[in-house]
């Protein structure tokens, strides 16, 4: 529940139902309590539903209007997007009864592991910390805190429990915090008392409440010393360090004495850089910027995302556009000369997409016989490696993998080089990227369809994935759109678990109640139902079960009503009927719903498709034997009752879905990516419709 108002709740019971939590808090069970934070309290959590572990920070509040005030002033870091920067999963506000008082409820990633712990663990062993693994890191924070720091959003809660380690070699700033939260006095003075190390990397003004980017940048400067220090340092007399410097930033100079004095790596451009962040005056000290330049531009640290082109001369469009002005080949070339200009990258690949695609299939070099496309691949795939952080990168080229997958050559060289891995990672980690998770799904789509894809464990944590994608954008239909097709392939694929059908089928049928004038989601939606119900009786029952005042077979009517003169659409409506049709204990429910009247117009109509008709006798034969065996069943009504349904305004088509899924149940494959006839039928790979 994202930031809509006061939330209040009792608290939860553990025999309450995970299936129907009632109040935010209930979804989640409590598995310990970490040391308290500035603010609050830390708790440790499962979300009961998904089993991933989160932390949710509580932090109490003066009245409802403190907590909503709060509430929004976080509102806005919900929309952040930037790989090192870990976005609040979720905001809400609680009620605690046995003290009477407002909770705001902060829920985060968890890791177990923050830049804190491998501070404490090289002091306890007095080792130096790795100098690239240093520089590497260091490159990623600053890069988040730029980025912050451009959208005019401060931190202000910068330490070293606030950085976490999500792999051991890239990490995530977390916790940001707001202006409310940040300037109770009473709750400061007692928190400062209790626990003083946690304020020893505030800046003097913090300390009183003024907040500033420069105010990032001295923390940032005490986490660097920490860092660099701590191999000769114990963590009491840094803590003092830490606080000496508001009064007397003198005492620092004898730290980077001994600093050099141990030959610690890089202490000749620390000894520059640390006086300059740790200034007294917050108008003294340096910024983010000046930070990079000193460390990455003018000094010879390395990272693996800081782009050098934010502090570089750009180059000039005029030049790009020349650059780019040729065919494929040059295009190519160009790419491969500024392969560190992201830009150029950029504008490369919007080329690309202009061209026909006849163009793209053309044969590069006629010798070799090297198609235009599988060129292009190999040059998408370098550029991917090569600026792994740029958002509008990814998703340019993600679209464009999308398309190049026609060929045999290119599917396997995408296969060999990990990017279902890729696109895996960055679908969780950009959870919060929309155009990530479209253009994601998309090439995911493209790479089940060609049956790239052969490593199927890999593929079953996809519909838990997806769960999340859709319920992040519950409203999407192009979301939906994606979803359901990759759906569709996966339960081809046999990649859904049984555990998994209910909520697939769920989800499935949500997608068609959002935006049933979208045939694609529709003809996806529907081949997935079938797919699924042909292999377990349990999806059959959660497609017939009544769950919000309707059931998927009055949803299966109302598509029809709306679709009925479309062949795809009725085949594959057909499909799902067939098999519902298949299961003893479900044809009661498609009796007393009116499917015999739906089946028997489908038959009446379609007497061109030999295969509709024989599956609609077949159907009709097992709902009037039915019919028969209950004397009493007996049609709600004798012919389809539902209205028309007032088509809603039409959706833009999805992007990637530039040629038709092919038809029926048939396994993925190139074929399936040609167009289907208007008078076509929806068959089997046998050939055969379903029975």
């Amino acid at each position: 529940m994202l930031g809509a108002g006061s939330v209040r709740w009792l608290p939860a019971r553990g025999n309450r139902s995970p299936r129907a939590p009632r109040e935010p808090m209930e979804k989640y069970q409590v598995l310990y309590e970490l040391n308290p934070g500035a603010l609050g309290v830390n708790l440790v959590v499962e979300e009961m539903e998904t089993k991933v572990k989160r932390v949710i920070k509580q932090v109490e509040c003066l009245d409802d209007h403190d907590a909503n005030k709060a509430l929004q002033e976080l509102m806005p870091l919900l929309k952040l997007q930037h790989a090192h920067i870990s976005v609040y999963q979720e905001l809400f506000i609680t009620w605690n009864s046995e003290i009477s008082s407002p909770f705001l409820c902060l829920v985060m990633e968890f890791n177990k592991v923050t830049f804190q712990e491998v501070i404490t663990d090289k002091r306890e062993a007095k080792e130096i910390i790795d100098a690239e693994w240093l520089q590497n890191v260091l490159g990623q924070v600053l890069d988040a805190l730029e980025y912050l720091h451009h959208l005019d959003i401060i931190h202000r809660n910068l330490k070293p429990s606030n950085i976490i380690l999500v792999s051991s070699d890239c990490c995530k700033l977390q916790d940001l915090s707001s202006n409310a939260l940040m300037t109770n006095k009473a709750k400061w003075n007692i928190r400062a008392e209790e626990d003083p190390f946690h304020k020893s990397w505030m800046a003097p003004e913090a300390l009183s409440f003024s907040f500033s980017q420069k105010s990032d940048i001295w923390s940032l400067g005490c986490i660097v010393l920490d860092m660099t220090s701590c191999s000769f340092m114990d963590g009491t007399e840094a803590m003092h360090l830490r606080k000496s410097l508001r009064e007397s930033p003198g005492s620092l100079k004898r730290i980077l004495k001994t600093m050099e004095e141990k030959q610690i790596p890089d202490s000749e451009t620390f000894r520059n850089l640390l006086p300059l962040m740790l200034q007294l005056n917050p108008s003294d000290r340096i910024t983010i910027k000046d930070v990079v330049h000193i460390t990455f531009v003018s000094g010879s640290f390395k990272s693996s995302c800081i782009s050098l082109t934010l502090y570089r001369q750009m180059l000039p469009v005029s030049i790009t556009d020349m650059l780019l002005a040729g065919n494929v080949a040059s295009i190519l070339e160009a790419m491969q000369n500024f392969s560190s200009w992201p830009e150029v990258q950029l504008r490369a690949m919007k080329r690309f997409l202009k061209m026909p695609a006849d163009q793209l299939a053309l044969v590069l070099d006629p010798e070799a016989k090297v198609p235009c496309n599988q060129a292009i691949t190999s040059s998408l795939l370098r550029c991917l490696r090569s600026h792994p952080e740029e958002e509008q990168l990814l998703v340019m080229v993600y679209s464009l993998l999308a398309i190049t997958t026609t060929q045999e050559s290119v599917s396997e060289e995408l296969q060999n080089a990990g990017l279902l891995d890729h696109i895996l990672e960055h679908l969780h980690s950009s959870l919060q990227s929309r155009d990530v998770c479209v253009s994601g799904l998309g090439l995911l789509w493209a790479l089940l369809l060609d049956a790239v894809i052969v490593n199927k464990g890999t593929l079953e944590e996809v519909p838990d994935l997806i769960s999340q994608v859709l319920a992040t954008y519950p409203a999407d239909a192009e979301m939906a759109e994606a979803s359901c097709a990759v759906f569709w392939l996966l339960s081809l694929l046999g990649c859904i678990k049984e555990q998994q059908f209910e909520q697939v089928v769920a989800l499935l049928l949500q997608s068609v109640r959002l935006c049933q004038d979208r045939v694609l989601l529709v003809n996806s939606a529907y081949r997935g139902l079938a797919r699924l119900v042909k292999v377990s009786e349990l999806a059959a029952f959660k497609v017939v079960v009544q769950e919000e005042g309707s059931s998927g077979l009055s949803l299966i009517k109302e598509t029809y009503q709306l679709h009925r003169d479309d062949p795809e659409v009725v085949e594959n409506v057909g499909m799902l009927l067939v098999h519902l049709a298949s299961y003893e204990e479900i044809l009661p429910e498609l009796v007393s719903s009116g499917m015999k009247a739906l089946v028997q117009e489908i038959k009446e109509r379609f007497t061109s498709s030999q295969e509709l008709v024989s599956s609609a006798e077949k159907v009709l034969l097992r709902l009037e034997a039915a019919t028969s065996l209950s004397p009493d069943a007996g049609e709600k009504t004798d012919t389809p009752q539902t209205p028309p349904p007032q088509a809603p305004a039409p959706c833009p088509s999805f992007p990637w879905a530039t040629v038709s899924l092919g038809s029926g149940e048939g396994s993925p494959g190139p074929s399936m990516r040609t167009s289907h006839s208007s008078q076509g039928t929806n068959k089997e790979a046998e050939g055969q419709f379903p029975l």
